[in-house]
């Protein structure tokens, strides 16, 4: 009798093992996708972004530049004078990114990629900033075609790796959108979105002109987003995103 007592007495021990084993094996799968799908920036210890330098990438002189990449958004709506004080909204849209480019430091890297009556394109590399190559390159947007937001947030990270590779992963890296619609390719978008901030430490900045807080691309916590339904609220939309840059003098913006 006592030794059946025995034996049914480390049956259960053994299945309470196995129980207490496939517990704690749940808890650490629960844990390791939390910690997947969490933000790249909460993730101290994570350096793999944004991998290892190829051969044939030129290393920057400057590795702590800061890098702002803007994506325009010249679909057809932005003919729309509906606001933008007045002027059609590309035409608002351009004399502030105008500004904006015009009172990076010195020292800052810039690019700029457009998607208008003419597709997607982008009209000035990331390069050491240039206000004269960067507004002749805004000076030819055209209104037109349709908001592919996905497909410019998929460049706007290739590109920004590329520079984060010739600069091995230091410095800053900001995503900068301007838009005044919902994407065409919002499935890509949202995709792109959650890739960028769970990847990367590449800050995403969304400036909704003539929308409300409802675009899809306003994701608390995620993406940094700011509504303008005017020139002057643009420019200090794109204030913002410089605001905690030591070298920016903010009265350099004047509005319009």
């Amino acid at each position: 009798m006592i030794k059946k007592l025995l034996a049914i007495t480390c049956v259960l021990s053994l299945v309470a093992c196995g129980q207490e084993k496939e517990v704690v094996n749940n808890v650490q799968n629960i844990k390791a996708n939390i910690n997947a799908k969490q933000a790249y920036a909460l993730r101290g210890a994570d350096q793999t972004w944004p991998g290892g330098t190829p051969n044939d990438v030129v290393i920057s002189e400057n590795l702590q530049a800061r890098n702002f990449y803007v994506i325009f958004d010249g679909s057809g709506s932005m003919a729309d004078k509906s606001c933008g004080e007045g002027k059609r909204r590309v035409d608002a849209a351009k004399h502030s990114v105008g500004q904006f480019f015009d009172a990076l430091p010195k020292n800052v890297n810039a690019g700029l990629l457009v998607f208008d009556n003419k597709g997607l394109n982008e009209a000035s590399a990331i390069q050491q900033v240039n206000p004269s190559t960067l507004s002749a390159a805004i000076n030819t947007i055209k209104a037109g075609g349709t908001t592919p937001l996905g497909q410019s947030l998929q460049t706007g990270l290739q590109k920004l790796t590329t520079q984060a590779q010739k600069q091995q992963g230091y410095g800053e890296y900001h995503l900068v959108v301007i838009t005044d619609g919902a994407a065409s390719d919002q499935k890509l978008m949202t995709d792109m979105v959650d890739s960028i901030t769970q990847k990367t430490p590449i800050n995403i900045h969304t400036i909704g002109f003539c929308l409300n807080s409802s675009h899809a691309l306003n994701k608390q916590g995620v993406v940094n987003y700011s509504s303008a339904s005017s020139s002057t609220q643009l420019v200090n939309s794109l204030k913002a995103v410089l605001a905690e840059a030591e070298s920016f003098d903010t009265t350099q913006f004047q509005g319009s």
